[in-house]
């Protein structure tokens, strides 16, 4: 039976412990987080939110194991068709989708009524079609700088498209990008002057946020890089919402303790923070297992990924695919540290969940897609390797 799995399931071993722990704490602490909502929307119902999490979480690991036995090649093949249908979804959900939090980040699907985020699946669309778009720019007769124009054209689409109603994920997918073609060997001008430029086009979309009815999200975005950096100033929880999560997410840490914590199921936090089991649910982690073994691990678990997509990726004997891991990869540790850092308080609120760790179902879906394509590229290296052998022996 064990050999049969492993004949199954290929790739970076590592990576799927990383996968299983990532998943097992999920469930832990979804579980110990939904319970104040469990209450408010389920009638006490404490293992309706442990359920849809799991259901959604096997579903992802179905979707792992699929992926990555399919040949990476598919991907380029259809990535440019994929990321066009990402931002057809991420344009009709700015003209029509639901709204949370006064921002149309959700489309409903429907007939079936299932509900998600297309700015998920634009990140695995752009990390994807810049991938293959890198690779095509590598070969001895052509230069990187040539793969720039129609990166950038794009980045810039997919985060105008999300920018409006969802600011860090635009702000996010923009800087991993950028950072991609840094690996890329794109021309570090190009790139340090197109930073200058959205950066001075950022600032007059603020200034202009009071005129224009459709940036009426602006002024919260400048109210909470404000208070970041001056501080509540009154001292009292009763500054902003951002400010009370920040003050209950550092509660929540500093009660934790270093080693043990509260223990599993156990947190006060999670009837305060407006989200514990999704933006803040490192936090939760942290009180419920302590920085060490709570906070530590998980940072750790990230590191170790982005280790092996090392050694992943000097495995590779073609451009693609090397680009394709890089990209994912880093999508994920980025976000995951952005994630780890609001909880903290180094940087301020922003609403990023914690991949494979935080209880969303798109989020999942994606962020399980995203390693199912990594993994396929493991696997491949791995059959090559082998096969390669075979080859010496004879």
């Amino acid at each position: 039976m064990n050999e049969q799995l492993k004949n199954f399931i290929k790739g970076d071993r590592i990576i799927w412990y990383v996968i299983l722990l990532l998943a097992v704490f999920s469930s832990l602490v979804v579980y110990s987080a939904t319970g104040n909502l469990a209450y408010k929307q389920q009638d006490g119902n404490t293992v309706y939110f442990l359920f849809r999490h799991v259901k959604f979480m096997l579903v992802g690991i179905g979707l792992i194991v699929l992926v990555h036995r399919i040949d990476y090649k598919w991907f380029a093949r259809f990535a440019t068709i994929g990321l066009y249908f990402s931002m057809l979804l991420l344009f009709i959900t700015a003209v029509s989708g639901d709204s949370l939090n006064q921002a149309s980040r959700w489309l409903t699907i429907p007939v079936v009524g299932f509900r998600f985020q297309p700015s998920e699946m634009a990140k695995v669309a752009l990390m994807v079609y810049i991938a293959k778009v890198l690779a095509q720019y590598q070969a001895n007769d052509r230069t990187a700088d040539e793969a720039f124009k129609p990166i950038i054209i794009h980045v810039g689409l997919v985060c105008a498209l999300i920018f409006k109603d969802d600011f860090s994920t635009a702000a996010l997918i923009g800087f991993v990008s950028m950072l991609v073609m840094v690996i890329g060997r794109v021309s570090l001008k190009k790139i340090a002057l197109t930073v200058i430029a959205v950066a001075m086009l950022i600032s007059v979309v603020i200034w202009l946020s009071e005129y224009v009815p459709l940036l009426h999200r602006a002024s919260t975005w400048k109210a909470r890089v404000e208070r970041f950096i001056g501080g509540d100033e009154e001292g009292n929880e009763g500054g902003s919402t951002a400010d009370y999560q920040s003050q209950r997410s550092q509660i929540a840490i500093a009660t934790g303790g270093v080693f043990w914590g509260r223990g599993p199921g156990n947190s006060q936090q999670r009837y305060f923070l407006p989200h514990p089991y999704s933006d803040f649910v490192y936090a939760i982690i942290m009180e419920e297992w302590g920085i060490f073994i709570g906070g530590v691990l998980i940072m750790f678990a990230y590191l170790i990924l982005l280790f092996r997509v090392g050694v992943i990726v000097r495995a590779c004997s073609r451009t693609f695919p090397a680009f394709l891991v890089i990209g994912l990869a880093t999508m994920m540790v980025v976000q995951a540290f952005i994630n780890m850092g609001v909880a903290v308080g180094v940087l301020p609120v922003t609403g990023q969940p914690l991949p494979l760790v935080s209880m969303g179902g798109t989020s999942t879906l994606f962020t399980c897609l995203a390693f199912g394509a990594i993994l396929s590229v493991s696997r491949t290296n791995m059959v090559d390797k082998e096969q390669l052998e075979n080859e010496e022996k004879k």
